[in-house]
């Protein structure tokens, strides 16, 4: 995490554009271009820049060209080689994610050397998914990265376990404050739902034509004719928060350029810093104690577990400058420190007038705000998501023969014999078919947060009513519409 008072931006470029921290964290990001474009120049410089502020991340090294960070940064590097500072397993992965998370270590799963690519994909999706949950207690802004992502995200070939995983961190990983970044040289061949997904995007060099197309459909046919001829470094940055397309150049990365074609002039590998020997014994041993040791900030990792939502550093985080409030934004007047939920409660019921509030206090709140509102943005956008697959599914009945679009009233049934002569009681009338609920139609002028707070209750109210609906036409030997 970083420290207060770190920057606000990063600048990764040659130039004068900058990038907020908190939208590269939190966000979704995709960088791509062909080999020698400069792809893996720009995620080491993008990685650099969060590093030297003290933000935290884990890379997914496919190709093992992410450890010459360590000639300049304190990571962990960990994977199948011998050259780590341990070798790891999936049974690992608990403890890779709570040293990245809880004590504010960076991290380099390195599975290049693995033999068994089942075993590489099992070990990154463990780790994927104890960061997606563990996010949920810590809230930390987090950022990983994945190089060669067409790998593990395909646009085509099935889904299983660790692309399944991918699409949860891409779709939801923001509100816990888990952002990715994924790297491709065939922006082809990777997911287009996560690429479409991206709030932010450097498109390098690309000349296959299945790439430029891509381009074409996302940039325009004229930008999708000049990546073709970049230079090394150079290219397209676009970005949803400024909602621009801008020409740059990427600077040069400062660490040791691990992914560097060999040349004839002999190798010789860097000195790398190293993550000190109690913590490689804990990793061996597994009986690191979290609550004993403070992460690099000086907090209690066990105490920010227990802290609720609303009062975890994601809150606390300012959306605007990238940074985290600093710890007296949320003091009141009187000098006694204040929680953000109470903060917000205070100022929700009235206990606190506008006017006497710092800049610092009203920012923090704006920022609280915003923050929620993004939830409820993403939280309506899957209930209509999955209204589209209720509304569109095909309905069978159980010989699997269409269900009449019309339904006809029931015959009036015969009055059965009792075999004297008589006549038995008539049989009971059948029920009536339930009616299947309307779902609410999208209002066309309601925007911000008490806005998406009606339309998220209208949206959940209505997926119950058609939940009951079903089970009350399964009840009635139907079969739901």
């Amino acid at each position: 995490m970083a420290e207060n008072g770190s920057e606000q931006f990063i600048t990764p470029t040659t130039g004068a554009k900058t990038l907020p921290s908190v939208e590269i964290l939190t966000g979704r990001g995709f960088i791509t271009g062909k080999s020698g474009s400069g792809k893996s120049n720009t995620a080491s410089v993008i990685a650099e820049k969060l590093l030297d502020h003290n933000f935290n991340l884990l890379i997914v090294d496919p190709e093992g060209e992410y450890y010459g960070l360590k000639e300049r940064y304190e990571m962990l590097h960990v994977g199948a080689d011998e050259m780590c500072d341990v070798q790891v397993g999936p049974q690992h992965a608990p403890k890779i994610a709570e040293i990245a998370l809880t004590r504010n270590m960076p991290v380099i799963l390195d599975v290049s050397d693995f033999l068994d690519e089942d075993t590489s994909k099992e070990l990154i999706a463990d780790v994927v998914e104890e960061l997606y949950h563990l996010e949920k207690d810590v809230r930390k802004p987090f950022l990983l990265m994945v190089e060669e992502m067409q790998e593990y995200l395909p646009q085509s070939g099935g889904s299983d376990e660790l692309s399944t995983l991918l699409e949860r961190v891409a779709k939801r990983g923001r509100k816990r404050g888990l952002g990715m970044l994924g790297m491709s040289q065939r922006p082809s061949s990777v997911d287009k739902d996560f690429i479409t997904q991206c709030d932010w995007m450097v498109w390098h060099k690309l000349t296959w034509k299945n790439d430029i197309d891509v381009v074409r459909n996302i940039l325009g046919s004229e930008k999708a004719k000049q990546v073709e001829d970049f230079e090394a470094g150079e290219g397209y940055l676009m970005t949803d928060w400024d909602d621009v397309v801008e020409r740059v150049q990427f600077k040069k990365k400062q660490t040791h350029d691990a992914g560097a074609t060999p040349g004839l002039e002999s190798y010789d590998r860097p000195d790398l810093k190293s993550v000190g020997n109690e913590l490689l014994q804990e990793f061996e041993a597994g009986t690191a104690d979290v609550s004993e040791t403070p992460d690099s900030a000086g907090m209690n990792p066990a105490a920010d577990l227990e802290r609720s939502p609303d009062t975890v550093d994601l809150d606390s985080f300012d959306v605007e400058s990238g940074s985290p409030a600093p710890d007296d934004a949320r003091a009141p007047q009187n000098g006694q420190a204040v929680e953000t939920a109470e903060f917000i409660d205070a100022y929700s019921t009235g206990d606190r007038d506008v006017s006497e509030m710092s800049e610092e206090e009203i920012r923090e709140f704006i920022s609280s705000i915003e923050n929620k509102n993004r939830v409820l943005v993403d939280e309506v956008s899957e209930l209509r998501a999955i209204l589209q697959e209720v509304d569109t599914a095909p309905a069978q009945s159980d010989n699997s023969s269409p269900v009449p679009a019309v339904e006809q009233s029931p015959q009036e049934p015969a009055p059965a014999s009792d075999g004297a002569g008589g006549r038995s009681s008539p049989r009971s009338e059948p029920r009536p078919r339930p009616t299947r609920p309307q779902p609410p139609e999208r209002p066309p002028d309601r925007s911000g947060v008490a806005g998406n707070l009606v339309e998220f209750t209208e949206m959940t109210v209505y997926l119950f009513k058609l939940f009951v609906y079903k089970l009350r036409v399964i009840a009635s030997g139907g079969q739901p519409r």
